[in-house]
């Protein structure tokens, strides 16, 4: 991106340019904050305090994107708003501590739907021990908008961990079975948080992120943070698909397999290891094999038969048009 700006204006840059990764690139030219391998544009950003570091993340839902608000109960939307941030700190190997709510109700809302959307958000935040301390309430005749920032800590002595630390040799796994979520898991992830813990202490990840936006561009997030490729193996990928990519492919038509690889809002964790990984250890903390790091940077498909091809790297991106 730097280079294109050495010849080009920013603006002429985004008109050329569409989509949020484009945006984010040209974003990171405008940040100046120092946030060492924590680069911008990771699951989580550090801040360095006396008593120690904290780190932060932001997500923000909003209605007829995230949700439906004529389909869903608020209490199950108020679950994936807390959710999908409890999410990222998974990503990081990071403890949530505590969350600010922000939200703009519409105002159709009655006081009731009001109160049901803050107890899926704190329910869902207290059982990963990260209570509600504040936030703000507006509303508006637009959509219901809700955004959840929260606050966490990596374990003592250990490192947070980044999309960037991925190395060519690298196993990669998934902490569940993916695709299909739209059946009704889109609304109650479940973040890893103990497991990414877990992982981080036992197998020291050099690697993750969560299924967001699709297993597919996902994991190129990590590749272009690492530098590095992937490829993932068609035995493996058999292994990580869910039950509900199955059913979704009997009414799309397209294969349980590419419900799996771009469905995204999964919330399962991508991780690369060493080569050296304990394949019991990793068994046993319910991580799925998927395939390996390459030096190479693209992504491909290793089919049953040893031949390659690339994937096209597609998944959810806001700001396209």
């Amino acid at each position: 991106m730097c280079e294109a700006n050495s010849m080009n204006g920013p603006d002429e840059t985004s008109e050329r340019e569409k989509g949020e990764r484009a945006f984010l690139r040209l974003l990171a030219d405008e940040i100046r904050a120092d946030l060492g391998p924590h680069g911008f544009g990771d699951d989580m950003a550090p801040l360095e305090l006396q008593a120690g570091g904290l780190m932060w993340s932001t997500d923000m839902l909003m209605d007829g994107i995230d949700f439906e608000s004529e389909k869903h109960a608020w209490r199950e939307i108020g679950h994936k708003a807390m959710a999908v941030s409890l999410s990222d700190c998974a990503a990081s190997a990071a403890a949530p501590i505590a969350a600010v709510c922000a939200v703009a109700l519409n105002n159709k809302l009655t006081m009731a739907d009001a109160l049901e959307l803050y107890r899926g958000m704190r329910d869902c935040g207290e059982a990963a021990g990260c209570p509600i301390t504040g936030g703000d309430t507006n509303s508006w005749d637009s959509p219901t908008v809700v955004s959840v920032t929260v606050a966490a800590k990596p374990d003592e002595g250990r490192a947070p961990v980044s999309r960037a630390g991925a190395r060519p040799g690298d196993r990669v796994f998934l902490t569940g079975a993916v695709g299909g979520s739209i059946l009704g898991r889109h609304l109650r992830p479940e973040p890893r948080i103990q497991t990414a813990l877990m992982i981080n202490r036992r197998l020291k990840a050099h690697a993750m992120i969560d299924i967001s936006d699709g297993l597919v561009i996902d994991l190129w997030h990590i590749c272009e943070a690492s530098a590095v490729g992937a490829v993932v193996d068609a035995n493996l990928l058999d292994g990580v698909v869910h039950p509900d990519a199955r059913l979704l492919a009997k009414k799309t038509g397209r294969s349980h397999t590419q419900h799996a690889l771009y469905d995204g809002e999964d919330f399962e964790l991508i991780v690369a290891t060493s080569p050296e990984t304990d394949m019991e250890a990793a068994r046993r903390l319910g991580l799925l094999p998927l395939g390996e790091i390459t030096a190479q940077q693209q992504l491909l498909l290793r089919e049953r038969d040893g031949r390659t091809r690339e994937l096209e790297i597609a998944g959810w991106e806001h700001f396209r048009d």
